[in-house]
């Protein structure tokens, strides 16, 4: 397992991955139904009007197949009367990624000490307020913020995002001690370590990391840790410090 120690080696030995983006009619209605079905992190429908809250309200504990049924007529009329507006947020996606990629993935490089995963990212625009990723595929989702002016700074700071959760998954999870985790456990460090991006990556026009309620405690853990000792620690001690305080106070161990 190769580390990086300079960021700009690794940009000296290939070229930037790319990312793409894109609007996928069966793509968004899998995140609509995910939205309602599966173990979800967080989710947001304050830009989802009466009709979208209706619609998930139907397919609610529905399988994907049937869910397809009510959700993709509805979501193919929904893009019918906002192609436009739609097609525009695909191509600002790309855009503002491209321009803003150099940074985020040097950061995340000296950050994770290992190259980026991949050489290509492919990100879905939904209509749904959920943005999460797929850990199997490598997808990325991503939706709207309420207003257009906040694109650069969500978007950039929803990549970088879910970019660290990969890159945990990639190098981490199946390593020890990390594969001493029982999902939860995982998943709690996985989304705590997300508290980095207000640190490293402060010259990155990203919006804050404040995320999820459930995480908060073990969050500010882990950033008392970093601000007390990170000049002489690294990604790497702070998951070992974060597994060890896990196992030790058996912390979601059922």
């Amino acid at each position: 397992m190769r580390n990086i120690s300079d960021s700009h080696d690794m940009e000296n030995e290939r070229t930037m991955p790319e990312i793409t983006s894109s609007y996928d009619l069966e793509k968004d209605g899998y995140n609509w139904r995910c939205a309602m079905n599966a173990f979800t992190n967080g989710r947001s429908y304050e830009k989802m009007s009466e009709e979208d809250l209706n619609i998930l309200s139907q397919i609610k504990w529905l399988s994907q197949e049937d869910a397809n049924k009510i959700i993709l007529p509805y979501l193919d009329k929904k893009y019918q009367n906002n192609r436009e507006y739609i097609e525009e947020a695909v191509g600002d996606i790309k855009d503002i990624l491209d321009k803003q990629k150099s940074l985020i993935f040097e950061h995340m490089e000296r950050l994770t000490k290992h190259p980026i995963l991949r050489d290509d990212f492919h990100i879905y625009f939904t209509t749904c307020s959920r943005g999460p990723y797929n850990w199997r595929t490598w997808e990325i989702w991503t939706f709207d913020p309420p207003e257009k002016t906040w694109r650069l700074r969500a978007w950039s700071w929803g990549f970088a995002h879910e970019l660290l959760h990969m890159q945990t998954h990639k190098y981490y999870e199946n390593e020890y001690p990390m594969n001493q985790l029982n999902w939860k456990q995982f998943n709690l460090i996985k989304e705590s370590l997300t508290f980095l991006l207000n640190h490293e990556f402060q010259w990155v026009n990203l919006s804050t990391d404040r995320w999820y309620p459930n995480h908060q405690e073990f969050r500010k853990i882990f950033e008392n840790y970093r601000l007390s000792c990170w000049d002489k620690k690294d990604f790497d001690d702070l998951i070992n410090f974060g597994c060890k305080y896990i196992l030790d106070n058996n912390i979601l161990s059922d």
